[in-house]
């Protein structure tokens, strides 16, 4: 054991900056590895066909209320989307830039050990999950590291700090309520030490931190406005608050540290058995209360205390799995400004001055050792499983139909019939009642990237439209399949939507043929997600 301290002790007595150059060169490397074999899915396609197609009117004003994000990554992203640069390049070196940029100052500018910034580079969310995969949760990750690295000087320079939690407010919903709580920690800083003279304090002493806190509000303010739910939002996953509530604060820390329990592909999942409760909950108690513990011992418990609070607030109207991994943010700026001041306060009674007892030092060392460690065994997993599998059908797809379809066949997506039942309440397949039309875009967004043409006859829009489409937009856009000629190649994810679809069409008398299927292996942490494409050409 005393051979094992000093050769942790040697590594961390080493240049910071040669260890920071070798991270960041691995880091970058890897990153761009799997990047270049990673397929983007939905998700990361929708923000691109917005970006492309939709007006900056309705980036800004209109589909942040469907979106549920404000509109700083489909903006960004707008710039070599309407400018016709490649689709997979661009969005992949933007997340690059954002991600790279947040491990240099985990590298650089933070003053944690040679082994933690050696380490925490590598872990799941960071690497793999915000990294690989191209979402806003980069910039999210980028900004807090910047609010964590202007926050010891945020009184005497505080424009920078201002500067970064406007960033953070517009990289996500989530964003916006944990720049709320940093905002209210740091106004807490200046009741406890001005008191009476908070007021004159805040808006007489520094005209700067004035203006730029009135912008950060303003910015807030207008960020609520545009994210606001619309009241036709068609997509909606309904969770209990309550049970949202347990999920993000009592599941949440352990799941984005140390345990795996979740279906990390299922919206509104749920922790099922006594064993998962259990771990899950522990694991969270003993996350929080070193959070708390760590906090308090340097007079910052507001600062840790009121970021994870908002963040609640927010997970417990919405959140799922991916989204836990903010946790991972949170304690990165919490033990980030943390190393930046001295210990004030012992938990224990007889503690030593400046002398932190010792069972207490050993237990953080092990769940920070143990979480680095399981946190880097699911990057592994999810790096050789994006490598090895497909991680999303539509590249496949996209070649294939590039290589076996003309410009003249007319290709459409399946939508998703709704059936009268009979008596056992099974679908009859030949009596279709309703359609659902998510199916089709489902499809089209992510597959119409890789054209420079239209390449689904029957799209609806580019991007996927979440508002509930109106009788009469329904009527017209089903009419217009309605009239067309029969397609030559139907795509569908559940060949038992087909029938349906063809009798609305009228089309029930042509057969179909099963032609090929693609199969990805979406992956989260060490487990993978099997989907398939399915392609039914009409029969000759």
């Amino acid at each position: 054991m005393k051979e094992l301290i000093s050769k942790i002790k040697k590594y961390n007595d080493l240049s910071p900056v040669k260890v920071g150059i070798a991270v960041l060169a691995l880091y970058s490397v890897l990153l761009i590895l799997i990047s270049v074999m990673h397929e983007p899915w939905h998700d990361e396609a929708q923000a691109w066909q917005i970006a492309k197609y939709a007006s900056y009117h309705d980036m800004i004003f209109y589909l942040p209320h469907y979106e549920s994000h404000p509109p700083l990554w489909h903006l960004i992203l707008s710039v070599p989307a309407k400018l016709g640069a490649p689709y997979e390049l661009s969005i992949k070196a933007i997340n690059i830039l954002f991600s790279v940029a947040g491990v240099f100052i985990i590298e650089f500018r933070s003053r944690f050990t040679n082994w933690v910034k050696t380490f925490i580079p590598f872990t799941y969310f960071i690497l793999y999950q915000y990294g690989a995969i191209s979402r806003p949760y980069s910039m999210m990750l980028l900004a807090i590291l910047l609010c964590a690295l202007f926050f010891e000087d945020k009184d005497i320079k505080p424009l920078r700090f201002i500067g970064s939690l406007i960033f953070l407010c517009l990289s996500s919903d989530y964003g916006l309520m944990i720049a709320g709580g940093i905002t209210l920690a740091w106004l807490t800083d200046l009741l406890i030490r001005h008191k009476k003279a908070f007021f004159r304090e805040l808006f007489l002493s520094d005209l700067r931190r004035l203006a730029g806190l009135i912008v950060l509000l303003l910015t807030a303010v207008f960020i609520v406005m545009t994210v606001y739910p619309a009241a036709d939002l068609g997509m909606s996953f309904y969770v209990p608050a309550r049970e949202n509530f347990y999920m993000i604060t009592f599941v949440a820390p352990a799941e984005a540290f140390m345990t795996d329990f979740l279906n990390g592909d299922l919206y509104g999942a749920t922790i099922d058995g006594p064993l998962a409760v259990i771990v899950t909950a522990a694991v969270s108690v003993l996350l929080w209360t070193i959070g708390i513990a760590e906090s308090y011992r340097r007079r910052a418990l507001h600062h840790f205390i009121f970021p994870c609070i908002f963040f609640i607030v927010m997970g417990t109207i919405y959140s799922v799995s991916h989204h836990y991994g903010i946790y991972v943010m949170l304690f990165l700026y919490e033990f980030m400004i943390l190393r930046q001041r001295p210990v004030k306060k012992e938990l224990f009674k007889d503690a030593k001055k400046d002398r932190f007892p010792l069972v207490w030092r050993y237990i953080l060392n092990t769940v920070m050792a143990v979480s680095v460690l399981i946190s880097c065994y699911w990057t592994w997993s999810a790096y050789i499983n994006d490598a090895a599998y497909p991680y999303f059908y539509t590249r496949d797809l996209a070649s294939w139909l590039q290589e076996n379809t003309s410009p003249d066949d007319i290709i459409m997506v399946s939508w998703c019939p709704q059936y009268e039942k009979d008596s056992e309440g099974k679908d009859i397949l030949d009596r279709p009642r309703a359609v659902i039309y998510n199916s089709v875009s489902e499809v089209v967004v992510p597959l119409d990237p890789y054209f420079d043409h239209k390449v689904i006859d029957n799209e609806i829009l580019p991007y996927q439209w979440l508002g509930r489409m109106s009788e009469e937009d329904s009527d017209e856009y089903f009419n217009r399949v309605c009239n067309m000629d029969d397609p030559d190649y139907i795509l569908t994810y559940n060949a038992d939507y087909i029938p349906g679809f063809l009798i609305a069409r009228g089309s029930e008398d042509e057969e179909y043929e099963f032609v090929k299927a693609f199969i990805n292996y979406r992956t989260y942490k060490d487990r993978l997600y099997y989907y398939n494409m399915m392609v039914y050409r009409r029969a000759v």
